[in-house]
């Protein structure tokens, strides 16, 4: 529990002040987690062992997060999607002409680069143009996994995914729904969003349970992998899967909402 907790006041440090100053800062740290998280997935697939299609898949994910920013080296007849293709074809190339880089493999790295480099991509969009946004579904995040875990332990009986994460239950799933909503609630008498205070309490509700799926998707990850946590960089907590893993799919699904 030391660890952890000491684990947690360092992420403190150094995320809420790039949060808050945004920019450069925020997409540096931005980029270096979805490096990270790329990291372990692959390495969770034994696909590390493959240097060339490792490095595509870093490079991919880092390409879709940042690619904003790339496209302006682009030229202008060439599609928004030609970088996460051309990756998707090299990927494919490698399956035959690399030993023990089957098309599973190439499943994983295309995931990977989707997974989490749309992930960073919505973080990386969404704090550069709206920090009161970012805000809200950083605080729809935490609010789910904290009602979750206490309503969870205290009433929880109904096990909600007992094959992928055997303390989840059904009444802290909707412990989590409830809390994201009524801390959104509160959130949005201070803010105002483009849309009305009822859509964006509807909008929480589908970002918290985004979110407990999103976990679930990792524990289903590590679980297929036969590993414990994705990774050990992040004393007491694991991986920077473990520690991000919910947040990565949310802001992916506030995205696609098109709540920005």
């Amino acid at each position: 529990m030391r660890q952890r907790i000491i684990t947690s006041i360092v992420l403190l440090v150094v995320l809420v002040p790039t949060i808050f100053i945004g920019g450069w800062p925020f997409n540096f740290v931005m980029g270096l987690i979805a490096l990270l998280a790329s990291i372990e997935l692959i390495r969770m697939a034994k696909i590390n062992r493959q240097l060339l299609p490792s490095i595509v898949t870093y490079l991919g994910t880092l390409s879709i997060v940042f690619f904003d920013y790339l496209a302006v080296y682009l030229p202008d007849n060439w599609s928004n999607s030609f970088t996460p293709i051309f990756s998707l074809m090299f990927l494919l190339i490698c399956t035959v002409v690399i030993h023990d880089y089957d098309f599973t493999k190439a499943g994983v790295s295309a995931l990977t680069m989707f997974y989490v480099g749309l992930g960073g991509y919505a973080a990386v969009t969404i704090r550069n143009s709206h920090l009161a946004l970012f805000l809200f579904i950083l605080l729809v995040v935490m609010s789910t996994d904290i009602g979750a875990y206490f309503i969870g332990s205290q009433i929880g009986k109904n096990k909600l995914a007992p094959q992928l994460s055997p303390n989840k239950t059904i009444e802290g799933f909707i412990g989590g729904i409830m809390s994201a909503i009524l801390v959104a609630f509160i959130y949005l008498i201070f803010f105002d969003f483009r849309y009305s205070k009822g859509i964006m309490l509807l909008v929480a509700g589908i970002l918290s349970v985004t979110g407990q799926f999103g976990d679930l998707l990792e524990s289903s990850f590590k679980r297929h992998f036969s590993v414990k946590d994705s990774g050990k960089i992040l004393p007491g907590h694991g991986g920077i899967l473990d520690r991000f893993d919910s947040t990565l799919f949310t802001l992916s699904m506030a995205f696609i909402l098109g709540v920005v």
